[in-house]
């Protein structure tokens, strides 16, 4: 059998051409195809009043991008050609060249005139040829599937191709009638396999990172879902992420697992990580602006407070009614006197959902819900930004303050917020107003047996004052503390176990404390000491001005 075929290319010259004739490629579906699937590519005789007894065709792959994997013959069980003989032979390494006056189309044409007009095999090493021979006794049935070449699509990222365009094709092709020596003119109308939108192409390296102004992004963490994950945009009931883990100091993670063209979910909260940085978040400042935008409403409930950002709206309702009112107020009182009754304020123990999280472009505007978690990685698009923000954190100490021209307030102005129960303006300052950094006097020292905290205040202009303060019980044990904040300001102050709270403020803005000695503090001594060296820190010295401007306390 072998010497008939080598026999039979050798005449070809000798043969007559008769009808025509077509050789075709199919495919299986490709709709959905990904990186790792089976790609089944089909050869189908279809023949116009001919009728061939043998056909031979080489068809060229990319190696690159695809691995052959196996190779069926179902015209040997089409009910006709069962005892059909089929060879194959293959040949890595080398690219079919047409000739410049052939027509693609007419693939009997290019066998023929191989060898002249530059058409035949040059070297390419990403390229591997397929040679295929069927033979039968008897004419090949018309519209049969000859061969199928199954194939696994391997993922382009670690190559130099940019796409899966044209990965197989119809190099030549023979139809022959061997009772006749008759040879048909053998044209495609297929003869060239392209994918699009395969999915599961690695996209190499992915940025993403979080803005946020604190220093404690490594305690961020992220969590990412496939698009397989979700249900109407969000993760279903009971996945787990995909991906997830911690940001780096900088705020920023990579991941070199994502795939091009796919779109994903991510979620960005926040671990305190056991050093109660989160306790911080929400200060006097945050307070004072919460009673500002509350107190600014009349005997009919209207509201003249406008916050700089919408977003601020959605942080200030912490405890989720839908408004902000003085109930929030008092609940943004509460955490700053050390008692938590919103789950809604972050808390280095808190577990609730205060976070807010989502691309730079949509943060904060509120046609897109303030915030937009999912992103799409495209061969153009890897690095991806942002925003987070806690609930509560009116001043954005520690959230990221919007950039979208969008999720500002239109109508934003210092004097269109009014305090109906002095007729005068009031502020919620803007955001992005710099904080005041001021040096504050923080003496302890042994009087009469006893330890006592001074705190000597010379700033000007506060309506607020936090001070939190922890101290070594098992030395010390809290006595006392004396307000000279002046006769209208309202004072507060809590100790529990070996925390202590302290602080001031005038939710209308109209009074101002006392410079001189606001505070003293006195701690009886458990066990006697020579000196106050190590017993006392501070993990807030806060003040806020009339117009909400933060002004942050540096220990002398």
């Amino acid at each position: 059998m072998r010497n008939l075929l080598a026999t039979l290319l050798l005449l070809t010259s000798t043969f007559t051409f008769s009808q025509a004739a077509y050789l075709n490629m199919t495919t299986s579906d490709v709709s959905n195809i990904a990186v790792g699937d089976t790609l089944q590519v089909t050869v189908k005789n279809t023949n116009m009043q001919s009728t061939p007894s043998l056909a031979q065709f080489d068809i060229e792959f990319n190696n690159q991008l695809l691995n052959h994997v196996g190779t069926t013959y179902p015209v040997t069980s089409n009910g006709t050609n069962s005892s059909a003989q089929t060879a194959l032979s293959t040949f890595t390494g080398y690219k079919w060249s047409d000739g410049t006056n052939l027509s693609g189309t007419v693939i009997s044409q290019q066998y023929n005139n191989w060898g002249t007009n530059g058409s035949g095999y040059s070297t390419s090493t990403n390229l591997t040829v397929l040679r295929t021979t069927i033979q039968d006794g008897q004419t090949l049935a018309t519209d049969t599937s000859l061969v199928t070449f199954s194939f696994v699509v391997k993922d382009r990222a670690s190559t130099n191709y940019t796409n899966y365009s044209s990965i197989v094709e119809l190099n030549w092709g023979r139809l022959v009638d061997n009772s006749s020596n008759t040879s048909y003119d053998v044209h495609t109308q297929a003869g060239t396999i392209s994918l699009t939108n395969v999915a599961g192409v690695n996209a190499g390296t992915v940025t993403i990172n979080v803005n946020s102004p604190h220093s404690n992004k490594d305690k961020m963490t992220y969590k990412i879902y496939e698009s397989t994950q979700l249900e109407n945009n969000i993760p279903k009931s009971g996945e787990s992420p995909a991906y997830s883990g911690n940001f780096d100091s900088n705020g920023q993670f990579q991941s070199t697992a994502l795939s091009l063209d796919a779109t994903y979910y991510i979620e960005i909260e926040s671990a305190d990580g056991g050093s109660g940085w989160m306790n911080n978040i929400v200060t006097v400042t945050d307070a004072y602006k919460a009673f500002q935008y509350a107190i600014a409403t009349d005997i009919n409930g209207q509201s003249t407070a406008v916050f700089e950002y919408v977003l601020q709206k959605m942080l200030g309702d912490v405890n989720g009614d839908g408004s902000n009112d003085i109930n929030d107020s008092y609940e943004f009182l509460a955490h700053i006197n050390g008692y938590e009754s919103s789950t809604d304020i972050p808390t280095a123990t808190g577990t609730a959902d205060y976070h807010y999280a989502g691309l730079m472009a949509d943060f904060g505007v509120a046609a897109n819900n303030y915030e937009t978690k999912l992103f799409t990685v495209t061969e153009t698009v890897k690095t991806f930004n942002f925003g987070h923000a806690f609930k509560g954190d009116l001043d954005f100490s520690h959230s990221t303050e919007p950039t979208a021209t969008a999720a500002k307030q239109d109508n934003f102005t210092v004097s269109s917020i009014i305090n109906p129960n002095t007729g005068k303006a009031m502020t919620i300052s803007n955001s992005s107003t710099p904080d005041e950094n001021y040096i504050l006097d923080i003496s302890s020292a042994i009087v009469d047996g006893k330890v006592e905290l001074t705190v000597n205040l010379n700033t000007t202009g506060l309506v607020g004052s936090q001070f939190n303060i922890v101290f070594d019980n098992t030395i010390l044990a809290f006595e006392s503390i004396k307000y000279d904040t002046g006769n209208e300001m309202t004072d507060f102050s809590r100790v529990k176990d070996n925390k202590l709270w302290i602080g001031s403020l005038d939710y209308n803005g109209q009074k101002e404390i006392k410079t001189g000695t606001p505070y003293i503090v006195t701690f009886n001594m458990i066990q006697t000491v020579q000196n106050t060296a190590g017993l006392i820190n501070y993990t807030i010295t806060e003040g806020v001005k009339a117009n909400g401007t933060k002004v942050n306390f540096n220990i002398q």
